[in-house]
């Protein structure tokens, strides 16, 4: 009689060394797409990450990912998957039918990437690699916008403007940075540390070269965090050569004019003063500042439910029929503030939602920050920027109105949460 174990299918039929190298190939060009196009090709590219994940994680095997899920793994997971629920309930509570499944379907996507882990193991190289790829396509699609095609601000495919782009552009450079912990703690430093360093301020130059403004608020913060990360295991020489680094490329974007960006910072400037002066003209800021505030009292008058999305186009069109506002304001559809747009539209469950969206991700990687391998350190330390930089977009835009800035936020997390899992 045969016994129960003498017969043992392998998956598909597929050898089990050929099945691993199919794994490690699909998983490591997941990881490889997420940062590398990321800026250069259209957004819905991403899909693949997940698709790639998934197929992957068909050829795995069981406990690829040590003792998944745990606690942390279910949170993260939840609070992912509410948000979802949340884009999708609040619509369809408001009358909108399935408006909301257009936000909802990319946070859903991500979390089916993380539960890939499970039987997925994969080296933090390829995403590394990606993110600097990334940030060089970036910066040099960026210039060419600017120096040869002569735009005015550099942008992407749509829906990526200029606004997106080049905060997305930020968001690459300071991760490329992040992963110098990992690249000095490699027997290959040199290479590794300098891609990735050319990579970071690639990346940087894109956002300058966007003219994105708002993106910059936070970049002391995420300097901080880089700092705590990898800053004290750098040696003197090292830090005194990236500062003047940064300052230089700083400095000579602000002094060339082709940049305009000094003509933005000023504009900026000039028009907050004569906002605070009380002149009527419309600019960004004032539009902006305008906007916050009717959404506020919008707020006030249905903090629990919220006025759905087609209701908040309405009031604020009404508002300026009224003379409250500027009438124009009523053709701008989100509130250019990603908590308030929350608040505003989705009530308490938008705004509780979003919140554990930031903060999850902040207790989880914040904790590995300063401590750990290089290659742990580095993961932590891009986890905990992912929230931090989309914290500091969402305050003059609202970034993850977008379908492509949820996408896009939501897996860098869980990648570098399953990669993060798996490091030593």
């Amino acid at each position: 009689m045969m016994e129960d174990n003498s017969y043992r299918p392998i998956a598909g039929g597929m050898p089990r060394d050929l099945r691993m190298q199919c794994q490690a190939w699909l998983a490591s060009t997941a990881t490889l797409v997420l940062g590398a196009a990321m800026l250069v090709l259209p957004w819905n590219t991403l899909v693949a990450v997940p698709v790639l994940m998934l197929a992957a994680a068909c050829l795995g095997e069981e406990g690829q990912l040590d003792g998944f899920p745990r606690r942390e793994d279910r949170i993260l997971m939840m609070v992912l998957m509410c948000q979802g629920m949340v884009w999708l309930a609040l619509p369809m509570a408001h009358g909108e039918g399935l408006v909301g499944l257009y936000n909802a379907w990319p946070l859903w996507l991500a979390v089916a990437t993380l539960a890939a882990f499970a039987k997925v193991r994969m080296t933090p190289a390829w995403l590394w690699a990606g993110l600097a790829l990334g940030g060089l396509g970036a910066g040099s699609w960026a210039l060419w916008q600017r120096v040869y095609e002569g735009l005015a601000r550099a942008h992407g495919h749509e829906p990526l403007h200029a606004i997106l782009f080049g905060n997305l552009g930020l968001l690459t450079g300071l991760l490329c940075l992040a992963g110098l912990s990992w690249s000095f703690a490699r027997r290959e430093r040199w290479p590794w540390s300098l891609l990735l360093l050319a990579g970071g301020l690639a990346g940087l130059m894109a956002s300058a070269l966007s003219g994105s403004r708002g993106g910059w608020i936070g970049l002391p913060l995420a300097v901080w965090v880089l700092y705590r990360g990898h800053g004290r295991r750098v040696s003197r020489g090292w830090r005194v050569v990236l500062v003047i680094t940064l300052l230089a490329l700083l400095g000579g974007l602000y002094a060339t004019p082709q940049t305009h960006v000094a003509q933005r910072v000023d504009n900026a400037v000039n028009s907050l003063r004569l906002y605070m002066a009380g002149d009527d003209e419309m600019t960004s800021v004032s539009a902006r500042l305008d906007m916050w505030k009717g959404s506020s009292e919008l707020i006030v008058e249905r903090p629990l439910s919220g006025w759905g999305e087609r209701g908040y186009q309405s009031a604020m069109r009404e508002r300026g029929a009224e003379g409250e506002q500027d009438p124009k304001l009523g053709r701008f559809w989100h509130a250019h503030n990603d908590v308030l747009d929350a608040w505003v539209k989705r009530g308490l469950p938008g705004l509780v939602a979003l919140l554990a969206l930031y903060a999850t991700p902040l207790w989880l990687f914040a904790r590995g920050v300063g401590v750990g391998s290089g290659e742990r350190r580095a993961l932590a330390v891009a986890g905990t920027l992912v929230p931090v930089t989309f914290i500091d977009f969402g305050l003059t835009y609202s970034f993850l109105a977008y379908p492509a800035g949820g996408l896009i936020y939501a897996l860098l997390i869980a990648v570098l949460w399953g990669l993060y899992r798996q490091a030593r």
